[in-house]
């Protein structure tokens, strides 16, 4: 048996996610977090949201990961049994986002191997960050194992931070570390920039990742060709925006389900789909041109009229 997991061990290897594998993520994300759920839920109802990311089971959502930050595919004897993703927060810091193993390949130790391999895949990153769940006591113990020290920890959630040699961790690794222009670069981390004022300056190609925003207005900016992404904006306001183009895409109502509230707004030539606009309500709006499912809404409501006499 011993040979058997070391040649388990021996097989594992990391390889970059394409958009083709996004299925296949999806598929073993969702068994991985489903089993995490049935273990760690205690059958109740009401899930807590700290056990499994969001959308883990949405193929839309890998894609974006896929797209956005650094996800691999963990193989083993080039089948793929997991997948890990990276969110490079700068030149020396990063954050592992998720790691998740298919169960019928769990307890062999490939979570051990995969997180050595990420490690020696930026041998620049000298402080590591993750989170997970506060029910799961299994992680805890796994990433203390691994060198992460608590920083935090409530009942729905741990925090964990691992300082590392910037060194690279494979001595035979040539590989040179992150490339930049040297002091065009600047890079806040752990910063308290509570009450910042910003105005007319340059920020464009700025990367702003696990910070906390709340409070913040944004005013008079030229704000095109963004990104708004993996985001909470609960209670936000938008007003006397320019949405010429933008799209909104895998968003939600959280949690509560409560409402978005559009007033005022010119929505003309928009199209909505594969939405849930289950109990929409339109009031006093114009929809001259509006169809449904290629149905124009004046046929629709003549139809209603005709039948309601």
């Amino acid at each position: 048996m011993k040979s058997q997991l070391n040649q388990v061990h021996s097989e594992i290897r990391l390889r970059r996610a394409q958009q083709a594998d996004a299925v296949v993520l999806k598929e073993i994300c969702t068994r991985a977090f489903d089993h995490v759920i049935k273990v760690w839920s205690d059958g109740g109802e009401d899930i807590d949201r700290n056990l499994c990311p969001p959308d883990y089971s949405s193929v839309r959502m890998h894609r974006y990961v896929i797209r956005e930050w650094d996800y691999y595919v963990v193989e083993s004897d080039g089948c793929a049994i997991g997948g890990v993703s990276v969110n490079v927060l700068g030149r020396k810091h990063a954050r592992i986002d998720k790691i998740y193993i298919d169960p019928v390949c769990q307890g062999r130790g490939v979570g051990t191997q995969v997180m050595r391999l990420i490690e020696a895949e930026y041998p620049q990153i000298e402080t590591w960050k993750l989170e997970t769940s506060g029910r799961q006591l299994d992680n805890h113990h796994f990433y203390e194992k691994m060198g992460y020290v608590r920083t935090y920890a409530s009942e729905e959630e741990f925090g964990y931070e691992k300082n590392v040699s910037s060194v690279s961790l494979d001595p035979k690794s040539d590989k040179t570390s992150f490339k930049d222009s040297g002091d065009s670069v600047i890079e806040f981390v752990q910063a308290d920039l509570d009450s910042v004022h910003y105005s007319s300056s340059n920020l464009t190609n700025s990367r702003i990742t696990d910070c906390n925003l709340s409070g913040s207005k944004f005013t008079n900016l030229n704000m095109t060709n963004i990104l708004l992404a993996d985001l909470r904006l609960t209670d936000s306001k938008v007003e006397f925006c320019a949405l010429d183009g933008v799209q909104f895409q895998d968003t939600h109502l959280g949690p509560d389900r409560v409402p978005m509230h559009w007033a005022h707004c010119d929505l003309g030539g928009s199209r909505f789909v594969d939405c849930d606009l289950s109990g929409v309500q339109l009031e006093q709006c114009q929809v001259a041109g509006m169809k449904i499912n290629g149905v124009e809404v004046e046929k629709l409501l003549a139809a209603y009229e005709t039948l309601k006499s």
